[in-house]
């Protein structure tokens, strides 16, 4: 049901709560959090402007949290790299993370063809150690 903070937050906090939420999810699908997915989930965290609470609360809760995809297609792209990042952050990328960051792409707007197409792309660059930023505007 949510907190009467929650009800009233503003649609781009619960955007930015929605979108951690789904970076949480990726992190934990292959049954455990480690240090490398909880270091760059506290950076991402600190970047969302998210307090330690809320970090925790989503965290504790995230039936809660539901992903609203930010309307420009910059924003749709950079969350698809986050996503990207997170299932890579450990080295290792399984089936069920891959399928995870496939859905998610397509709640983004993605086709399965683009996210067939740009994914690899992505997780190579990643990889590679390319910024996010410069990823960014390489698949623009």
């Amino acid at each position: 049901m949510g907190t009467i903070a929650q009800l009233f937050e503003s649609g781009e906090r619960s955007a930015d709560k929605g979108h951690f939420n789904n970076l949480v999810m990726l992190a934990r699908v292959d049954g455990k959090i480690d240090t490398t997915e909880v270091n760059l989930l506290s950076r991402i965290a600190t970047r969302l402007g998210l307090t330690s609470e809320q970090v925790k609360e989503i965290i504790e809760h995230p039936d809660e949290y539901v992903m609203v995809p930010p309307f420009s297609r910059e924003e749709r792209y950079e969350r698809f790299i986050q996503f990207v990042e997170m299932v890579n952050v450990d080295g290792v990328v399984d089936d069920s993370e891959e399928r995870l960051v496939s859905k998610y792409g397509t709640s983004l707007g993605f086709t399965d063809e683009s996210i067939e197409t740009k994914y690899p792309v992505i997780l190579e660059k990643v990889k590679a150690g390319i910024s996010r930023q410069e990823i960014l505007q390489q698949v623009l």
